[in-house]
C-alpha cells in the first residue's frame, strides 16, 4: 500500500471520526460497543504472508498452547480493495471438489483464500465492499452473503466457480428501504438466511427469503428489539419439534431497558413468538450466542462486562432444554483481562475469538463447566479489556483446521493440537461452608466419560490439619459418587477437592487446578445471626463526608448495570446501599462519602463480620480507593480492616468475612463497620455498593471421637454387641466410618480407640 505506519494510523483515525459521527448521529444507543471499538483502533501490522517453516513472523512470537500456526495473511495482501486498515469476521466455505476456502472479512471488503494446503495458502480472488469497520458473511450452498454498517444492503458472491480462482458479486441487493446490517445468520439446518441490527425493521432479526439465492426479497422478522446477533435453528424433540428457534442476543433499543438473551419462535416469520427472555448479573451488553452441540445449552459472550462489571473474561452458561423455561447455571473463564468475543462450537470444543487474548479453546465435555485445554494469542503483550486482536474465528472444516480473523494481524490459520479428556467431574450442589463437627455430612459428585471409559475411583480429598487424605466415594450408580464426612474437631479450617480416575490411568480433579485451587470450610455446632441487614428498611444506618456528589444511599439499583454501576443488589431481596444511585453520568465526585452502621454486640466472642461489596474504579484516572473500617469502641476510633484499590477494580458483587476476635482482643457490644469511597482525582469513575452485611456467632461443641461413628447401629449412647458387628464389618470392609482416629488408615488402633470408646460409654 506504500503508507507507513503512522501515515495509515492517521488514514484511519479519519475514517474512525467519520465512522463515530455517522454512529453518534443515528443508532448509538443501539450498541454501544461499536462506539468503543472505534476509540480502540490501532493500526494494522503489514507484513509478507507467513507459513510454517519460516522463521518467527516479523520476529513476533505469539503465545499458545496446544495449536500450531500453519499460516498467517497480513491485511495488505488481499488486492483490489479500497480499504484493508482492519480485519473483522470470517466464514469458510467448502467446494464441491472438496477444496477448503477462508473467507476474510476486511474494512473495504471480502478475501477468498484457498487454504486446502494450509502451509501454501493462496489468496485467490478479492470482493469490494463498503468501507466499513464491520462486515459480517455467511454461506449457504454456492453462495456467500455479506453485509455491512457501511451500506450495499447484501452482497451476494457466487463461489461456484472459486477453485479456478473466480468469485462473481451478482449484486448488491437493498430493498424496501433495506442498505445496512451489523450481523448475518443462517440456519443450518435448513439454509435459511437473516439479518440482524438493520436500518430496518427497528434493528431486528429480519428474514430474507432466498428460494431464489441471487434475488432474495424480504421476509417479515422479529422486531421488537435491537439484534446484535443471534443463532437460528430447527428444533428437535419436545413440544417445539420442528420449529425454527431463534437464540437472540442484544437490547437498549426503543424501550428496552435490559440486555440478555431472547428465545423466539420464528418459524413463520411474519407471526413470531416470543417464548422465554434470561437476564444475568452483571450484564453489560450480550453480545453473540451459540448452542452447546448437544443443544441443551447455550453460551452467551457479553461484550462490556469485561473491565466493568467482571474483572476476567466470564461467559454465561444458560440451560435452554426447556426453551419456555430457560435458567442461567453458571459462567466460565479463561482467567484473562480480555473480552470474550465470537464463539462457536464444534466436535465437543467451544472455541471463542476473546481480542487481545486470542483464540481460547475449551473442553466441553462437561458443558456446565467448559475446561480451556488450548489457545493462540494473536495480540501479543497484552490481555487487557480492549476491542483489538481476534475478532472471530471458524472451526468447522472436515480437515479440522480453524481460522482465527484479527483486527489488526489479519487472518491466521492453525491446528488445535490438545487432546479431550476422557472424563470430567465436577460437585453436586454449592461448594459447603459450614461443616458440623459431628461429621456425616454427604457430599457427591459426578462424572461424565466419553467414548466409553470406565471410571475407576472417586475419592474425596480432605484436609482437616495435617494434609489431604483421600476418602473413597461410593458408587450411585448414576455416574454419581458420594461420601460423607467424618468427625472434625470443632473451629477447624477444612479444605477439599474431589479426585477421580479411570481404569486406563487418566486422573483428573475438581475444582481442575486442585489442590493448588480448593474449597474452604469452617466446622461449627452452630450460627447465630446477631445483627442482619439486607437494607430493606431503615435500621439506623449513617451518611457523612465531603463529597460534592455520589453520597451513599438506601434504594434498588438503577442505571441498568451501565457505567460501572451494580444492575442488581447482592441477595435478591432488592435494595441494597449504593453511591450516587441515578441513571446516567454520575458517580461519587470531589471527596469522600462514609457509610457507618449502627453499633452492634460482638461481645460474646467467636463472631464473625459478613459483608457484600461492590467497588469499581476503572473508568477514567485510577487514583481512588475504597476502605472498609471497624470500630470496637462505637465509633471513637477505627482500625482499617480492607482496602480495594487505587488499582484498577471492574465491580462484581463479591462476599467477604472477617473474624472478630483476630481484630479485638476482647470484641465489645459497640462494634461498629463503615464503608469510606473517595473521588479525589480529576477524571475518575467511583462506584460503590453495600449489602446484607452480617454479624454471625459461631459456636463450637465437640462431638467425642468414635461416639456417632461407634455407635453406627443405633442412636447415639447405646453402646452393644451390635455395634460391635457394625464395626467390624465396616473396617473389613475399610470405610470412613471405621476410621476412628481420623488418620486415613485402618489399623490396630482403630480397633483399639473403638474399643476404648465402647468400655468407656458416650458421654
Amino acid at each position: 500500500m506504500g503508507l507507513d505506519s503512522e501515515s495509515r494510523f492517521g488514514c484511519h483515525l479519519t475514517l474512525a471520526a467519520s465512522a463515530l459521527l455517522i454512529l453518534t448521529g443515528t443508532n448509538a444507543n443501539a450498541h454501544d460497543d461499536d462506539v468503543r471499538k472505534i476509540l480502540d483502533n490501532l493500526p494494522p501490522v503489514y507484513g509478507d504472508i507467513w507459513t510454517q517453516g519460516m522463521s518467527t513472523p516479523r520476529g513476533v512470537a505469539y503465545a499458545s498452547s496446544n495449536i500450531t500456526l500453519l499460516a498467517q495473511i497480513p491485511l495488505n495482501n488481499f488486492p483490489g480493495l479500497p480499504s484493508t486498515l482492519s480485519g473483522n469476521d470470517c466464514w469458510g466455505y467448502v467446494s464441491d471438489s472438496g477444496r477448503e476456502y477462508a473467507i476474510m472479512g476486511l474494512e473495504g471488503g471480502y478475501g477468498f483464500v484457498e487454504i486446502t494446503n494450509p502451509t501454501n495458502p493462496i489468496v485467490v480472488d478479492t470482493i469490494p465492499g463498503p468501507v466499513s469497520l464491520w462486515h459480517d458473511v455467511k454461506v449457504v450452498g454456492n453462495y456467500a452473503y455479506g453485509v455491512s454498517e457501511g451500506g450495499s444492503g447484501i452482497q451476494i458472491m457466487d463461489l461456484s466457480d472459486i477453485d479456478n480462482g473466480n468469485v462473481t458479486l451478482v449484486r448488491n441487493w437493498t430493498a424496501g428501504g433495506y442498505s445496512t446490517s451489523h450481523n448475518i445468520v443462517v440456519n443450518e439446518d435448513t439454509g435459511s438466511l437473516w439479518v440482524v441490527g438493520t436500518n430496518i425493521g427497528n434493528g431486528g432479526l429480519i428474514h430474507i427469503d432466498i428460494s431464489n439465492p441471487e434475488l432474495p426479497s424480504l421476509d417479515g422478522g422479529w422486531t421488537q428489539m435491537y439484534v446484535h446477533d443471534a443463532q437460528v435453528v430447527t428444533w428437535q424433540g419436545g413440544a417445539f419439534d420442528g420449529r425454527e428457534i431463534a437464540f437472540v442476543a442484544g437490547g437498549f433499543s426503543s424501550g428496552w431497558t435490559s440486555t440478555g438473551l431472547r428465545i423466539v419462535d420464528v418459524t413463520n416469520p411474519n407471526s413470531t413468538q416470543t417464548l422465554a427472555t434470561v437476564f444475568y448479573p452483571n450484564a453489560g451488553y450480550a453480545h453473540q450466542v451459540w448452542l452447546s452441540d448437544d443443544r441443551k445449552y447455550v453460551y452467551l459472550n457479553d461484550e462490556l462486562d469485561e473491565g466493568n462489571s467482571v474483572s476476567v473474561t466470564t461467559t454465561r452458561v444458560i440451560n435452554v432444554e426447556d426453551l419456555a423455561n430457560p435458567f442461567l447455571v453458571g459462567t466460565y473463564t479463561s482467567g484473562s483481562a480480555a473480552i470474550d468475543h465470537n464463539l462457536y462450537t464444534h466436535n465437543g470444543m467451544v472455541f471463542q475469538a476473546n481480542y487481545r487474548s486470542g483464540l481460547r479453546v475449551f473442553d466441553a465435555l462437561d458443558p456446565i463447566n467448559p475446561v480451556e485445554i488450548a489457545y493462540f494469542d494473536t495480540f501479543p503483550g497484552s490481555d487487557s479489556p480492549e476491542f483489538n486482536g481476534a475478532w472471530s474465528n471458524y472451526p468447522f472444516f472436515p480437515s479440522g483446521n480453524v481460522l482465527i480473523s484479527d483486527i489488526e494481524r489479519g487472518l491466521f490459520i492453525v491446528r488445535v493440537d490438545a487432546e479431550l479428556r476422557p472424563m470430567a467431574l465436577s460437585q453436586i450442589g454449592d461448594p459447603i461452608t459450614v461443616i458440623d463437627p459431628a461429621g456425616g455430612q454427604v457430599l457427591t459428585a459426578s462424572t461424565i466419560t466419553r467414548n466409553g471409559v470406565v471410571v475407576d475411583a472417586v475419592n474425596l480429598m480432605l484436609d482437616t490439619g495435617s494434609g489431604f487424605t483421600p476418602i473413597p466415594m461410593t458408587n450411585n450408580g448414576d455416574d454419581t459418587y458420594s461420601a460423607p464426612l467424618p468427625i472434625i474437631t470443632c473451629d477447624s479450617d477444612v479444605r477439599y477437592y474431589f479426585e477421580a480416575s479411570t481404569t486406563d490411568g487418566f486422573t483428573t480433579t475438581f475444582p481442575a487446578d486442585a489442590p493448588a485451587d480448593v474449597f474452604s470450610a469452617d466446622v461449627i455446632s452452630s450460627v447465630v445471626e446477631i445483627f442482619a441487614d439486607n437494607f430493606e428498611s431503615n435500621t439506623g444506618w449513617t451518611v457523612s463526608g465531603s463529597v460534592s456528589d455520589g453520597a451513599w444511599e438506601r434504594g434498588v439499583p438503577a442505571g441498568g448495570g451501565g457505567r460501572g454501576d451494580p444492575a442488581f443488589d447482592f441477595d435478591g431481596s432488592g435494595k441494597c446501599y449504593l453511591t450516587d444511585n441515578v441513571e446516567g453520568n454520575s458517580d461519587v465526585d470531589g471527596g469522600t462519602t462514609i457509610l457507618t452502621s449502627p453499633p452492634m454486640d460482638a461481645s460474646g466472642g467467636n463472631t464473625t463480620l459478613v459483608y457484600a461489596l461492590w467497588y469499581s474504579n476503572n473508568i477514567g484516572v485510577i487514583d481512588d480507593s475504597m476502605s472498609v473500617e471497624l470500630s470496637n469502641n462505637n465509633g471513637s476510633s477505627w482500625t482499617t480492616i480492607d482496602t480495594l484499590g487505587p488499582e484498577s477494580q471492574g465491580g462484581g458483587w463479591n462476599q467477604y468475612a472477617f473474624d472478630l476476635d483476630t481484630i479485638f482482643a476482647n470484641p465489645s457490644s459497640q462494634v461498629r463497620v463503615r464503608f469510606v469511597v473517595s473521588d479525589l482525582f480529576e477524571g475518575s469513575v467511583v462506584e460503590a455498593g453495600v449489602d446484607q452485611v452480617q454479624l454471625v456467632e459461631r459456636s463450637c461443641e465437640d462431638v467425642q471421637i468414635g461416639c456417632n461413628q461407634a455407635d453406627l447401629a443405633e442412636p447415639y449412647g447405646q453402646l452393644n454387641f451390635f455395634d460391635i458387628s457394625t464395626f467390624l464389618t465396616v473396617f473389613s470392609a475399610n470405610e470412613p466410618a471405621a476410621d476412628i482416629n481420623n488418620d486415613g488408615l485402618h489399623n490396630f488402633f482403630d480397633i483399639s480407640d473403638f474399643l476404648t470408646i465402647f468400655s468407656a460409654g458416650c458421654p
